[in-house]
């Protein structure tokens, strides 16, 4: 329980530290409940334009968004349209 209690601090100092905005914070949310079911580095396939229908956000942003993650670290750049949740 303790180490579980460590990683979610370390996720949410990472989170504070790239001064996510409210938009990558959803995208990410979305993608760890939605598409990564819950699986730390379990790879899955991003479709921006669906995404974005699905947050009501435009496809620029969820690109935008999607970059800020992956350079924060939170988000892995696996392949094309390919990623993982690393915590």
């Amino acid at each position: 329980m303790a180490g579980d209690i460590r990683v979610v601090s370390s996720f949410i100092n990472a989170m504070n530290n790239h001064k996510l905005s409210k938009a990558d914070v959803l995208l990410l949310n979305h993608l760890m409940m939605k598409y990564a079911d819950f699986e730390q580095k379990k790879s899955f396939v991003i479709n921006q334009s669906k995404i974005a229908d699905d947050l009501s956000l435009k496809q620029p942003n969820v690109s935008r968004s999607l970059k800020k993650l992956v350079a924060s670290g939170l988000l892995r750049l696996e392949g094309q349209n390919l990623f993982s949740i690393q915590i």
